[in-house]
């Protein structure tokens, strides 16, 4: 078992607690066995922050709202990805998302408009027609991987937003290749060691051929939509292509688009289909939730598809996905690393330490959520102040916070609304295997397993 060192109260600069675990190995045969178990049990035994040993380097969890405030927003420019997201950069490059300084502040200008409240009203449309689609097709009595189902109806949302359906039959060597991402990168995620990617292993094998997919496909479309010039169609990726660096008026250049277009794909779509799915599982064990649901949609839409407008107006519905979101965060745990030695509520940090940022412990902290492992969503009725990555209160951070905020978190709220909204007015899913739902192994909160259940037609209202 591991070994740790604890402390009370703590002055000014003193060494950080650390779990030591095995020799070389460190903590990582626990975290790989039980990642968001383990990271909660150490920040309730010792505070936050406290050293994980793991490979040469180490990490420092950090969770309290006050140490989020001081790495995410008071000094942000101290705390930067650097190599912490090697493991995905081949991958994602240098999309908005991994990138700091100078690229990052040009590409958050550049895009921002692109994700403007009018852009995302155009988009509503799609949403509820593609959502509507999906749960139209599901058979009552028929068994699934809820995740499964959740991948696609996301897929098609941002292919159909951002490229206009331009893949075509593609979408089949997306998703594969999208599968053999998660499978690396939930393998590797917590490796102690890092894994050259030229080494000849099955999975760097069919990682490399993923990423190659990819660039195929991005590149492709990138490249008819130049072509396509007055006739291209008004979505993303034309708003992506016509955007300009409002200082210098220059125009991203082809790798960047690849980049940000990935990024743009994996962070609202993977990302989405795990809250969908946790929500599916929380609402399959909370059936009186599901009724208020219903209720709530029958009487602010009745049988009409919703548009921007009705989303503000589904109180409780948007306080059932903050709450499935402070449960379960889909980024449970993002990577800072520490430019300078610095303290943290009393515990020292050191210049090129790892800082593991994790809102899955945040959002459990009792000292901020009574109940913590409840699903309430009365909470977000009871207290409208919860923001979403605001510095008012940091212990609720779904898409991070300061300046580096989820660029999408608006698309992601309104999209998971949506998708519950035609899914409970249509089916039922009732998960198989309540017991047995724990999260899995990975850089982002997935359910292990999928989530099998059986499609059950909606109670009549």
């Amino acid at each position: 078992m591991p070994t740790h060192a604890s402390a009370d109260s703590l002055p000014v600069s003193v060494p950080t607690p650390e779990v030591r675990g095995l020799p070389l190995l460190g903590v990582a045969p626990w975290l790989l066995q039980d990642a968001t178990g383990f990271v909660l049990r150490q920040a309730r035994r010792h505070g936050t922050p406290v050293r994980l040993a793991m490979g040469p380097r180490g990490m420092v969890l950090v969770a309290h709202p006050d140490e989020l405030r001081h790495v995410l927003v008071e000094h942000a420019k101290d705390y930067l990805r650097g190599n912490a997201a090697d493991l995905i950069r081949p991958m994602l490059g240098n999309g908005l998302p991994l990138t700091d300084g100078a690229l990052w502040l040009r590409q958050r200008r550049t895009m921002q408009p692109a994700f403007h409240r009018t852009r995302l009203a155009l988009m509503v449309p799609t949403m509820a027609r593609i959502a509507a689609r999906y749960a139209g097709r599901l058979v009552p009595g028929e068994r699934l991987r809820t995740r499964d189902l959740m991948m696609r109806l996301t897929r098609d949302v941002i292919v159909e937003t951002m490229f206009s359906d331009s893949l075509g039959a593609d979408t089949a060597a997306l998703d594969q290749a999208l599968a053999a991402i998660v499978h690396y990168v939930g393998r590797y995620a917590f490796f102690p060691v890092a894994v050259p990617l030229w080494l000849p292993l099955p999975d760097n094998i069919a990682f490399r051929r993923a990423i190659a997919t990819l660039d195929r496909l991005v590149y492709g479309l990138i490249a008819a939509r130049r072509a396509a010039a007055g006739t291209a169609p008004d979505d993303l990726l034309t708003a992506l292509l016509a955007a300009r660096d409002p200082e210098t008026g220059e125009a991203m250049p082809d790798r960047q688009l690849r980049d940000e277009v990935l990024n743009i794909f994996f962070a609202g779509h993977e990302t989405t289909a795990n809250a969908l799915t946790w929500a599916t599982a929380l609402l399959s064990a909370h059936p009186a939730v599901t009724a208020r649901l219903r209720a709530e949609h029958a009487q602010e839409l009745g049988t009409r598809s919703p548009t921007l407008e009705d989303v503000g107006r589904l109180e409780y519905t948007s306080a059932v996905v903050r709450e499935v979101l402070r449960l379960y965060p889909p980024a449970w745990i993002v990577a800072r690393i520490a430019q300078r030695d610095d303290v943290l509520r009393g515990r020292a940090i050191r210049r090129g330490d790892l800082l593991l940022i994790s809102p899955f412990v945040t959002h459990r902290l009792a000292e901020f959520w009574p109940e913590p492992e409840r699903f309430d969503p009365e909470r977000f009725r009871r207290d409208p102040t919860l923001g979403l990555g605001g510095t008012k209160n940091l212990a609720y951070v779904p898409f991070a916070a300061g300046p580096h905020v989820c660029i999408g978190n608006h698309f992601a709220l309104t999209e998971a609304i949506i998708a519950l909204v035609e899914l409970l007015r249509r089916v039922e899913l009732r998960v198989e295997q309540p017991g047995r739902v724990r999260p899995a192994l990975g850089g982002l909160l997935a359910v292990a397993g999928g989530l099998p259940v059986q499609v059950m037609p909606a109670p009549r209202t």
